[in-house]
């Protein structure tokens, strides 16, 4: 007779049996408190039911009763949810967020605030291509993001910090400016392909516009950004690009706060 655990891990967007059901986990919010979107589905039915839940918040499964214990992450998108069956008559212990959630944390970003579509346009006509999708949207919602604290993508050689944020529509203050940085930056060095969108001291932070891998973040190292303009030169750099996220949003995942160095 098959036996089951009472706890179970849960990757992300998947679904673990425990006997009796099903349960999935749907999303995890990495904010604080964290929570996360579980789904309760029992066979040979059609219908779920779904549950928003802090750690330590109990959920029924049945007859029993299941609470939220932790997460792991790996990213924002890439999680493991851990949920442990309580003993009948128990009440579910006290859940430590700080010990409870370990992994990638969530880096702060102040948005600079909001781009209408008139605004877009012109920044497109100035440009002179049109923007992907998804980085569009994120454009027009935040105008660019100022980091809080230093930022990173672990294993990526570059650091976002106030003073180098996520470029937008700052016309007046050309540091900070999409068009200004396209053309100090990007002409002579990469093709229209791509948009530059963040300037960290050890390179460029660039969105591809074209298709395809439309949407996808990729970083150009500083010392690849010497030599001639030519078009084999051009597409050996873009060659050599480390990719950082299939999309902007993929990117802002991955981003976590670069922890100051230990005191000697």
């Amino acid at each position: 007779m098959q036996s089951y655990e009472d706890v179970e891990v849960i990757p992300s967007n998947a679904q673990v049996n425990t006997g009796t059901c099903s349960i999935g986990v749907l999303g995890v919010d990495p904010g604080q408190p964290v929570s996360a979107l579980l789904a309760v589905a029992f066979p040979g039915s059609a219908e779920s039911a779904k549950h928003r839940l802090r750690l330590g918040e109990t959920f029924p499964v049945g007859t029993e009763t299941w609470y939220f214990a932790g997460v792991r992450f790996e990213s924002a998108s890439r999680y493991w949810v851990t949920v442990r069956r309580l003993a009948p008559g128990a009440a579910p212990p006290f859940v430590d967020e700080s010990t409870s959630v370990t992994g990638w944390r969530p880096a702060q970003r102040q948005p600079y605030g909001q781009l209408d579509e008139a605004q877009l346009q012109s920044l497109e006509q100035a440009l002179g291509r049109r923007l992907p999708g998804d980085y569009r949207h994120w454009l027009s919602q935040t105008n660019g993001m100022q980091p809080v604290q230093p930022q990173h993508v672990p294993g990526a050689p570059f650091t976002l910090f106030s003073q180098r944020p996520l470029l937008g529509v700052h016309p007046d203050y050309p540091p900070y400016d999409l068009v200004a940085a396209d053309r100090q930056w990007r002409v002579g060095k990469l093709s229209e392909a791509y948009v530059v969108i963040a300037l960290p001291m050890e390179g460029l932070l660039v969105v591809r516009v074209a298709d395809p891998y439309a949407d996808s973040v990729s970083f150009l190292p500083q010392d690849l950004l010497a030599g001639p303009g030519t078009p084999e030169a051009v597409a050996q750099r873009e060659r050599q690009m480390i990719g950082v996220g299939q999309s902007i949003g993929h990117f802002l995942g991955s981003l976590t706060p670069l922890d100051p160095p230990p005191h000697p």
